[in-house]
């Protein structure tokens, strides 16, 4: 690969997009390689490397495009080699372009957005004319689209605002509620504390009660046999039963 007089004049052009000078690059690619512009596809090999494209060391057009220019190359991009290969398709078929020192960019945008493409600059500056109406028309409309859906979500946001309200005083009233009962709980749960305790102490002495009836009953019931017995016995065992050691 090596620097040649085409390369360093096609990178002369290539930095002015804006002041027309991709015109002239494309013209001198047009005429020193023809076969970029009239072959579909892929061009033969041998036509190539017989152009300017093999005088510099590359195998391909896009292997040149994208070299650096240290290299020889463009240093440039093959998407945007096509975009201006397009656009200059446009101006084949509308010369008057020539003299409008447009962009490629602005030449494939008009191309897109009018159909068919106006034949004169007149029949062009009224298009541009119509055009930009449908574009401010385009923006008015979505314009008033967006201040509906504004409306709409504004609308929307002060419904839910007011729901908010009502859940947060309900969740309020809940919350005042269950401290309410959750005091009512605690008050209970010591009463139930205290009935538990009460019950324990009533149980205790029902049974010191009963141990001391069932204590009671057996002295009522010895005293029973006792007083059975004296009453079977004449004076003097009566006198001996009361001195019995086991009456002492």
């Amino acid at each position: 690969m090596k620097k040649t007089q085409f390369a360093l004049d096609l990178r002369e052009a290539l930095g002015a997009e804006s002041a027309g000078l991709w015109v002239f690059f494309m013209d001198k690619v047009r005429v020193t390689l023809p076969f970029l512009m009239d072959t579909a596809g892929r061009p033969k090999a041998e036509i190539v490397q017989a152009s300017a494209i093999g005088q510099a060391g590359f195998s391909s057009w896009s292997e040149m495009i994208e070299e650096s220019p240290e290299q020889g190359g463009l240093g440039w991009s093959v998407d945007s080699w096509k975009a201006w290969k397009r656009a200059y398709g446009v101006v084949q078929a509308h010369p008057y372009l020539r003299d409008l020192e447009l962009t490629a960019s602005e030449i494939n945008t008009l191309s897109r957005e009018i159909q068919p493409f106006p034949p004169t600059p007149e029949a062009l500056e009224a298009a541009k004319v119509g055009r930009t109406k449908k574009l401010d028309a385009k923006r008015g409309n979505a314009v008033a689209a967006l201040q509906g859906q504004l409306a709409e979500a504004k609308t929307a946001i002060e419904s839910l605002t007011t729901q908010l309200g009502r859940v947060t005083a309900d969740l309020e009233g809940t919350k005042n509620a269950f401290t309410t009962r959750d005091g009512e709980y605690v008050d209970l749960n010591n009463k139930h504390q205290q009935a538990i305790g009460q019950l324990k102490t009533a149980r205790e002495r029902v049974a010191d009660l009963e141990k001391d009836v069932s204590q009671k009953s057996e002295t009522i019931v010895n005293q029973t046999a006792q007083l059975a017995r004296y009453s079977k016995m004449g004076w003097f065992e009566r006198l001996l039963a009361v001195f019995s050691p086991r009456n002492q």
